[in-house]
């Protein structure tokens, strides 16, 4: 399996030992429109319990897509080791397609993205991942959500508070467990064991983080990406050590 260094799109991170290329800057290298079949909401529990989030609980209904990701480890039921086409008959063919090289590609679709790999350009893509670039929702809005995501979910707000999405998780039976990251105490990573997805939330500004749009907030969330092993988890937490996630981000101090 080859690693996928920096096909990863998104904010400055650091992965695999590499700093990754902007989100920004990878749009603008790609300036096509980035512009589907429900998913249900899956408890993701050892026993493989399934029952649907009651939506007309939910305000907005977003929140109800974000809890079927990080409970089922899907989007709109497309898995992070599906084809590409397979992926685009759950999500449309409405998306900007990239590659650095002959090994790797992703498709961008708005918010969500999914990514490939292949050893030689004779073998088939093999599905690597998704995420979930939520924090592009505080530039443009819902309308960077995928037409086929909003047909099913409706309104996205410029926002996700981490901080509900954990305590509706936690209520449904769908618990997350802080994981070490390089990244903090700039941002937390949260890890969901069944599903092996994790999210990421943005916990400190600085200054290479100045925007000319945009609204990012404390304690918002800023991705959320799928197929983190519990492996991977162990070796970072074997690196890094056991984090707090409260005592870094001081939670109950953390922007509205």
């Amino acid at each position: 399996m080859l690693e996928l260094g920096a096909l990863v799109a998104g904010p400055d991170l650091v992965l695999h030992g590499q700093r990754l290329l902007p989100d920004e800057a990878l749009l603008r290298a790609c300036p096509a429109d980035l512009r589907g079949v429900p998913v249900a909401y899956a408890e993701a529990v050892a026993s493989d319990t399934r029952r649907p989030v009651k939506e007309d609980q939910l305000t907005p209904h977003s929140l109800a897509f974000y809890m079927d990701v990080v409970a089922s480890g899907t989007v709109l039921g497309a898995n992070p080791t599906d084809s590409p086409d397979r992926v685009t008959a759950m999500l449309g063919s409405d998306f900007a397609e990239n590659s650095l090289d002959d090994h790797s590609m992703w498709r961008d679709y708005g918010m969500a993205e999914f990514f490939w790999i292949r050893e030689t350009p004779d073998h088939p893509w093999e599905g690597h991942h998704f995420t979930l670039q939520v924090h592009r929702l505080s530039y443009w809005g819902g309308s960077i959500v995928n037409r086929a995501i909003r047909d099913r979910y409706e309104r996205f707000d410029r926002h996700l508070r981490f901080d509900k999405l954990e305590r509706l998780l936690g209520k449904h039976g769908v618990p997350l467990e802080d994981a070490p990251d390089v990244n903090a105490p700039t941002f937390t990573r949260h890890w969901q064991p069944a599903s092996q997805v994790s999210v990421m939330v943005f916990r400190a500004h600085e200054e290479w983080r100045q925007r000319r749009r945009g609204d990012d907030r404390i304690g918002d969330v800023y991705t959320i990406q799928s197929s983190v092993s519990a492996e991977g988890v162990a070796r970072d937490r074997e690196r890094y050590g056991r984090q707090d996630s409260r005592e870094l981000s001081g939670r109950s101090s953390s922007e509205p």
